[in-house]
């Protein structure tokens, strides 16, 4: 019996946390799945992302010549940026910004630019309240490997925030408070404290052995529940016998 009592014991105690993470896992995949996955995108705050080349008042400059000017050149975009033509040139230091018309190298965008530029992707109504430029120890809603970049923050009632490449302008995320819940809730869901992102963390895996465990714990105790069933089967009957005699 004390083994029975030792597995009873940790039966419970794995289920009673496997029975918190589990109403954490039916929260967080509500809240996941009610909310709009468009809208946790972003996408009704954005406008302007692929504008259309406008007529040219002039030839634009050759890409052959611009691509020989570079090494290690792997790609060349041609890029309407409020209504003005860029190359976007890709080589082995990054993507770089260059005027259409000229082949001049455009200078890194600054912090009046990188502002002119969010209100000029930004569909609400909100008005600009910080421009700061992130170079280390991002914010986890952003990886690490988009540094540097511009966030401009809006004081509209999404919390909205853009990040804004300074080498090419181009508005490389989004992010607003409910994406940031979203982002939350994923955590909790996935059990990924850290990056948010592995679905094969240790502690997602440890929860999955915690429960094989406590399952086999169930099953050694299905004989004793079943011995336990049958003899209160039998004190009824004999207090049934004696309270008819």
């Amino acid at each position: 019996m004390k083994l029975a009592s030792r597995l009873r014991k940790l039966h419970q105690w794995i289920f009673l946390a496997i029975g918190l993470q589990a109403l954490l896992w039916v929260a967080s995949g509500f809240y996941m799945v009610v909310v709009n996955l468009d809208f946790i995108h972003g996408d009704h705050l954005v406008r302007n992302l692929r504008e259309p080349l406008p007529e040219f008042s002039r030839p634009l400059y050759p890409t052959a010549q611009l691509i020989s000017r570079s090494d290690g050149v792997k790609s060349v975009k041609l890029k309407a940026i409020q209504g003005q033509p860029f190359y976007i040139m890709q080589n082995s230091q990054g993507e770089h910004l260059y005027d259409a018309f000229t082949g001049n190298k455009a200078p890194t965008i600054d912090a009046p630019r990188a502002s002119q530029l969010a209100r000029h992707f930004y569909a609400g109504e909100g008005m600009v309240t910080s421009t700061r430029l992130i170079t280390e120890n991002p914010p986890t809603e952003i990886p690490a490997r988009i540094l540097p970049v511009w966030r401009i923050d809006f004081d509209d009632r999404f919390g909205t925030s853009f990040y804004i490449d300074p080498d090419t302008g181009t508005l490389i995320t989004r992010r607003h408070d409910y994406w940031r819940a979203f982002d939350f809730f994923w955590m909790l869901h996935i059990m990924d404290y850290d990056e948010r992102a592995d679905v094969t963390n240790p502690v997602l895996r440890l929860l999955i052995l915690s429960s094989l465990v406590g399952v086999l714990s169930g099953a050694a105790l299905l004989p004793y529940s079943f011995r336990l069933v049958r003899g209160k089967r039998a004190r009824r009957g004999r207090v049934r016998r004696r309270a008819a005699a």
